[in-house]
């Protein structure tokens, strides 16, 4: 779940994905949607997950647009991340342009919502940049290409940490050292 671009650089060198984990500076990207359990109780199944699609859609549409890597989805949480497979001096920056871009598309898709009586969604977003392992992990039978640290960890706090600040968007200080002179 990446850019064309990132593919076709990937066709070129297919090295660049390789078995096991690779230490490397990157940043990671956590976004989680607030109340989403009181959300899926007012919809039915059906409704929650055609809900749920068209908001992941947008939010992976801005993620691929800005060249980050989808990692997974749990539940209605996404991890993304940049500068792997694929190296890039500002992919800091990218993942903050990205955030921004969420919060813009889900004001736009929430108005939309509540105009067709819908439920609107709020989320959090935390990133952080530093010291990540990205490879395949996994068993021999089942892989994903994803990242493993306390780095990645604390970009999940952040994101959980927007609760307590009743904010949207937290980057970690080391974020903001890359970006600081952009954002």
């Amino acid at each position: 779940f990446v850019s064309k671009s990132v593919v076709d650089e990937l066709l070129k060198d297919p090295s660049k994905v390789k078995l096991g984990g690779e230490k490397k500076i990157l940043t990671v990207l956590f976004s989680d949607i607030r109340g989403f359990t009181s959300i899926s109780e007012r919809l039915t199944p059906e409704e929650l997950v055609e809900h749920l699609n068209v908001y992941l859609q947008s939010m992976t549409d801005i993620v691929i647009k800005y060249y980050g890597t989808l990692d997974k989805y749990v539940g209605d949480e996404i991890m993304a991340f940049w500068g792997a497979p694929v190296e890039m001096e500002d992919h800091a920056l990218k993942a903050c342009r990205a955030a921004i871009e969420m919060m813009e598309e889900l004001h736009k898709m929430n108005k939309n919502w509540e105009t067709a009586g819908k439920p609107t969604l709020d989320i959090g977003i935390g990133i952080n940049t530093g010291d990540m392992v990205v490879g395949n992990m996994g068993s021999a039978s089942r892989m994903d290409y994803t990242l493993m640290g306390d780095n990645v960890n604390l970009g999940a706090r952040l994101e959980g940490t927007n609760k307590v600040y009743r904010t949207h968007i937290i980057i970690s200080e080391f974020t903001y050292e890359y970006v600081k002179n952009h954002v």
